[in-house]
């Protein structure tokens, strides 16, 4: 995914957020921040709070957000950001091509360029076969296929697509993520996932981003280039804010963590036992009504 756009984005950042916090988020409360310049980037986690705040589903509850320097919640008016979310509804009756001149048409509102828009991007992506196919006849990876064509449609400076891997068998998985690679000559990408197998196609199109971020339970995790996420850790850094941070060492503690306080009140650096991850010490806080305000992975 090698994205060539206009040099009055070049020191934009892809996606930023401000101490996001999420409606109805699960988990530890917590507020999520970060920045990105890259090109290709890697949401490893549920990426639904996004998507909802991008379509205007649900705002963010706390903080502030952006792609490309557009709000999260006007990305996609502004004609920043296209969007393939994962399994969306279809128009049954609709055939592919009417359905990408109805996309293109909502964006601009020219019928005539709407025809020439949809041509281009199936045969951008080498999709022109599906032209003539009713949306409610098509296999699940060529829904996914559809997606990632209709994100792409009217060479948006950024793509997003949540999941666009998901649930499919190997071949399918491994065509698709050609297709997100596609995606990216033209286009910064984002592009979510679950935590992959190795190997796997999911692996394989994380591997190819610049920078993944790995999300859980609204906490940040891990960040970085993907061999740094992907090198296995037990040792972290957390920072926990609220009224039981002592029950929360304690538990800890009982559940055979090692850890060691440091000088700013509620934090410490933690090495889980074996066999355990990060869900520890996040359901531990929650027990203890406890916000987390920053988990970090430690490399040694």
């Amino acid at each position: 995914m090698n994205a060539a756009e206009p040099d009055r984005h070049r020191d934009v950042p892809t996606l930023e957020l401000r101490e996001v916090g999420w409606r109805g988020e699960g988990g530890a409360s917590a507020s999520l921040g970060f920045s990105s310049l890259a090109q290709r980037i890697g949401w490893v986690g549920d990426a639904q709070p996004l998507l909802r705040a991008l379509l205007g589903q649900e705002p963010i509850a706390r903080g502030t957000a952006r792609i490309l320097g557009s709000e999260l919640g006007h990305a996609i008016a502004d004609g920043v950001l296209g969007v393939a979310p994962c399994d969306p509804e279809l128009p049954p009756t609709f055939t592919v091509t009417e359905y990408l001149e109805h996309a293109a048409r909502l964006t601009h509102g020219s019928r005539r360029r709407a025809l020439k828009d949809a041509a281009l991007a199936l045969s951008r992506f080498d999709l022109g076969g599906l032209a003539p196919r009713v949306l409610s006849r098509l296999a699940p990876f060529e829904r996914r296929a559809l997606g990632i064509v209709t994100a792409s449609l009217t060479s948006p400076p950024v793509v997003l697509l949540e999941a666009p891997l998901r649930g499919l068998d190997a071949p399918a998985a491994d065509y698709i993520a050609s297709l997100c690679t596609r995606a990216g000559e033209h286009s910064r990408v984002i592009v979510s996932s679950g935590y992959p197998r190795t190997p796997s196609a999911e692996r394989t199109l994380l591997d190819s981003c610049d920078e993944l971020f790995v999300i859980e339970h609204g906490v940040l995790i891990a960040h970085g280039s993907p061999s740094a996420v992907f090198t296995p850790t037990r040792h972290y850094q957390i920072t926990v804010k609220g009224a039981q941070i002592a029950a929360f060492s304690s538990a800890l503690s009982a559940a055979q963590c090692k850890l060691s306080a440091l000088a700013q009140l509620g934090s410490f650096n933690v090495e889980l036992p074996p066999e355990s991850s990060t869900d520890l010490l996040l359901d531990t806080a929650l027990a203890h009504d406890l916000t987390v305000l920053d988990l970090e992975p430690l490399r040694h």
